[in-house]
């Protein structure tokens, strides 16, 4: 089969590979539609932490595709069947995974894309009990959009979704930024601003269910301490810090974004005297996996807006430059289309 391999920093190309089997309890899909982000390119340039990767790889985690066949003793799942499947590959026994917290798993880091073959391929094998099937009968592009989703979900579990009338903001107007607006917007809040740094991602935003939408050097004085929910997803030090200024008194700031800073940037006392709740954010979780499947089968989910540019496995040069300049062609969710 043909796939992208990295085999270490800044070293990756097509390569041709053993078509993987699926053994017991594994199944073998063909990627439909793959998602690139900007852990992707820390991987492509070895930017990525030593302990979150393991070269030779092949990436892709964010990932819909169809069931090819099934191993032994897989039940439920059959050819033709659209799925997408949980990344991180947890211990299942550890404590973090009894509570359904199985980003948080405390066995060896292992994540599809990332330490095992990811979707980048014609094919690739999963673990079963990792694989939620999709409605069949529709465009399943958008569901590659879920694994990102399920991060933000994650976050939004944890601090418990707003009740209807709260007053949100979204710091960051990246991909991360706006399905967390999406995801948001369900919970029919009175004010929604959006908070960024490109101007022509408003759009976006409001089509998304922003009722405002404000660069990040323009944002008045009044809308600090003006928020029952900050959700920051800028990977900016400075990102994180406005939000907590956004945030109001015993509000809910929810950190989504990594820096890769290693600075401090955040004053304690603000937390301290505004009596803050501040939430991070690891990976998704099962319970966020799951909510987001049945939001994307109940259509609820769909910020098949936000996919941009279209790419082949072999022009996946092409697109990595665009992702990393993706303002010069507008560019939002990239995705790469290895069948």
């Amino acid at each position: 089969m043909q796939a992208l391999l990295v085999t270490g920093p800044g070293r990756y190309g097509l390569a041709q590979l053993p078509e993987p089997e699926p053994g017991p309890g594994e199944v073998l899909v063909a990627p439909t539609s793959v998602g690139i982000c900007g852990s992707d390119l820390e991987l492509l340039t070895g930017q990525r932490p030593d302990e979150y990767v393991r070269y030779p790889v092949v990436p892709g985690h964010e990932w819909v595709g169809v069931v090819v066949r099934c191993g032994v003793g897989v039940t439920g799942l059959s050819a033709g069947t659209p799925v997408v499947a949980e990344g991180v590959r947890s211990c299942g026994v550890c404590r973090r995974c009894a509570e359904g917290r199985v980003n948080l798993c405390a066995g060896a880091y292992a994540e599809t894309g990332f330490t095992h073959p990811g979707a980048l391929a014609e094919r690739l094998v999963v673990p079963e009990v990792l694989v939620h099937p999709l409605p069949a009968g529709r465009s399943v592009e958008t569901a590659a959009l879920i694994e990102p989703a399920a991060c933000v979900a994650t976050g939004l579990l944890e601090v418990g979704m707003p009740a209807a009338g709260a007053k949100i903001a979204v710091v960051g107007d990246g991909p991360l930024g706006l399905l967390a607006l999406a995801l948001l917007d369900l919970s029919r809040p009175v004010r929604l601003a959006l908070i960024g740094s490109h101007k022509q991602r408003q759009a976006y935003g409001m089509k998304l269910g922003a009722t405002e939408t404000w660069l990040r050097n323009q944002v008045p004085r009044t809308c600090d301490g003006g928020f029952d929910l900050v959700v920051e997803a800028t990977n900016s030090p400075e990102g994180a810090a406005s939000a907590l200024m956004l945030a109001r008194r015993a509000g809910t700031v929810l950190l989504l974004g990594i820096s890769g800073s290693g600075r401090a940037t955040i004053d304690p006392d603000i937390i301290t005297l505004r009596h803050l709740r501040v939430q991070g954010v690891f990976a998704a979780s099962r319970p966020a996996w799951q909510w987001l499947v049945s939001l994307y089968t109940e259509g609820l989910f769909d910020p098949g807006a936000l996919i941009t540019h279209r790419f082949k496995l072999e022009e996946f040069e092409e697109a990595v430059d665009l992702l990393a300049d993706p303002d010069s062609a507008g560019a939002l969710k990239v995705v790469i289309a290895p069948n």
